[in-house]
């Protein structure tokens, strides 16, 4: 289970699936507005790293919006990370750390 700091949360499930309950991300390239705002749902997620960097990619089921999130490790702290928006422009990131429990 990952959550944001913000009460949002992500859970990844095994089999591909997760579950999201008003969890934040950039969930349109474009979108500075509501598309952008925390989201609940489910879908299927899965892992599109390339050499030396993992990402993760969630896809909603209900409309197939979804966002990818960095992976990161520091120290012992597993975090995935994203921009919300277009980061020249200012705006925040996302960041999801691993819940213990």
């Amino acid at each position: 289970m990952w959550g944001d700091g913000a009460g949002g949360t992500l859970e990844l499930k095994p089999d591909g699936t997760f579950t999201a309950d008003d969890v934040c991300g950039d969930y349109h390239f474009s979108a500075y507005g509501p598309e952008n705002d925390p989201r609940s749902g489910s879908g299927t997620w899965g892992d599109d790293g390339s050499e030396g960097q993992s990402r993760v990619t969630v896809s909603f089921e209900a409309d197939r919006v979804s966002s990818t999130y960095e992976a990161l490790r520091e120290g012992k702290t597993l975090k995935l990370w994203t921009y919300v928006g277009d980061p020249d422009e200012g705006h925040s990131l996302c960041i999801l750390t691993l819940r213990q429990g």
